[in-house]
């Protein structure tokens, strides 16, 4: 008998939000250095063709490579209906920023005249304490975003200098301090 090897099963990101908007100012929007930094970034590069850029930087004072999703790439796109893109962790989780994500957005017409839904997919999670914590990074960055779509459409694009903060959003995960050594241990000498 061959022994079974037990993988945990692949885990998503999944959010979705409804906009009074039609679904070519939805895709405009995920689409189109304009469309992004109203709601997502204050800076982005994108081609949306497959294999064109999709970086997005939201830390314009880091170093060159630590602002954003730096590299990150169109992987697939059916117009007004979907487009994915790879996408890295932010510095603070080291390990899981050297593997590129997924993410697939979806636009739904739920209403003629201009209601859209918008399917939000984060793949990639691997197992690991750090990749634990991205993904609670993600759901709650995930939510952040949708929450800043909607705003976008509602009261305007982004103030990146003051940048809207939606109701019943809690402060930014804090990450795990466990790779901190104490200068309190004693040395073995």
């Amino acid at each position: 008998m061959e022994d079974a090897i037990m993988t945990s099963p692949p885990r998503f990101v999944r959010k979705q939000t409804v906009v009074s908007i039609s679904p070519e100012t939805a895709w405009k929007t995920w689409t189109t250095i304009d469309g992004v930094t109203s709601f997502f970034a204050p800076k982005a590069n994108i081609d949306p063709n497959v294999g064109g850029p999709y970086e997005l930087f939201f830390d314009l004072k880091a170093p060159r490579g630590f602002q954003g999703t730096e590299g990150c790439k169109v992987l697939g796109l059916d117009p007004l209906r979907n487009i994915g893109f790879e996408f890295i962790a932010p510095p603070q989780f080291p390990n899981v920023r050297r593997v590129h994500t997924r993410v697939d957005v979806s636009f739904e017409e739920v209403l003629k005249g201009g209601l859209v839904k918008v399917s939000l997919v984060h793949s990639g999670f691997v197992e690991g304490e750090e990749w634990d914590e991205s993904f609670d990074f993600y759901s709650w960055s995930w939510d952040l975003v949708l929450g800043r779509f909607q705003h976008r459409f509602s009261a305007g694009p982004i103030d990146w200098n003051h940048p809207y903060w939606p109701s019943g959003i809690a402060a930014r995960p804090q990450r795990k301090l466990r790779d901190h050594l104490s200068s309190q241990i004693p040395s073995h000498s």
